[in-house]
Order: C-alpha cells, then sequence, then structure tokens
C-alpha cells in the first residue's frame, strides 16, 4: 500500500502538498526485511531496485507515534489495528470522526464485533457512546497475495 501510494503522489503533482503517513512499527520492520530480500521480489521491484530503492519513500513519513502530529490540514494517514478495536487507529478515528470532510478507509477484511465490521451498517452518520460520527467509511477489499516472479 505505501508503494501504491507513493508511486501514485509521483505522479500526481496536485496531490504532493498532501503528506502521507504510516504509524507502524511492524511495518516499520518489515520495509527492512522488504529491502533485504529484495530477490524474492516481483520483476518490477527488482527493476526499480536496480536504480533505487522504491523503499525509500519520497512522499510517505513514518510516525513514531501520534503525541507530536501536527493535525493542521489534509494527511492520509495509514495506522494499525484496521479493525478500529484499539491504539493509534482508535484514537485517530476518535479524533476525526466529528467532521464531514473526513474519510476512513479500511483496506482489507473486518471482522465481526469490531467497530470496523458495524460501521458501514449505519448510514453517514452515527453516535458511538460520545462519538458524533460525520466522516465518510469506505471499505476496499486489498489482495493480500503476494506477486512470485
Amino acid at each position: 500500500m505505501l508503494l501504491i501510494l507513493d508511486e501514485y503522489w509521483e505522479s500526481h503533482a496536485d496531490l504532493q502538498q498532501i503528506p502521507i503517513y504510516f504509524v507502524s512499527s511492524l511495518a516499520k520492520k518489515c520495509l527492512a526485511v522488504y529491502q533485504t530480500y529484495v530477490n524474492m521480489m516481483n520483476s518490477k521491484i527488482k527493476r526499480q531496485f536496480a536504480i533505487s530503492n522504491p523503499f525509500i519513500f519520497k512522499h510517505v513519513k513514518n510516525l513514531k507515534g501520534i503525541e507530536k502530529f501536527e493535525d493542521s490540514g489534509p494527511c492520509v494517514m495509514l495506522a494499525s489495528p484496521g479493525m478500529l478495536q484499539n491504539s493509534v487507529s482508535r484514537e485517530l478515528f476518535e479524533r476525526w470522526c466529528g467532521e464531514k470532510k473526513n474519510c476512513t478507509l479500511i483496506p482489507g477484511y473486518t471482522v465481526e464485533g469490531t467497530l470496523a465490521k458495524v460501521a458501514p451498517l449505519f448510514n453517514r452518520v452515527m453516535t458511538i457512546p460520545l462519538l458524533p460520527w460525520h466522516l465518510h467509511y469506505r471499505l476496499f477489499l486489498v489482495n493480500r497475495q503476494t506477486s512470485y516472479p
């Protein structure tokens, strides 16, 4: 997902003023593994790696946490866990859910009993105890299979 976003931002100058962040220590560790095992990647990544490291992003930045995150304008934020049950994703959801201009995208599956699962059952406005929710919600299914050469 990070590679796709970085590549898309690179080809769309009108989006480049909107920052992309990811908050995940696991994703940071995975990026190190991906760079180590480039020979296991698909041919496109291998060709790209011969020119420059595709995992050194131009438009995507890693945040160690959101404590110092300056929430001052539009951005794309990738946070975990994807079910919105706790941690950074839930904290950001609660922070942003009151604004109609915000959107939550869940790139993958959802599990019964989680906020990510029940959210689509409500129209655009719902109430979580103490949280008015006016943001847009979309579920995108992403193929998580690896492409082998």
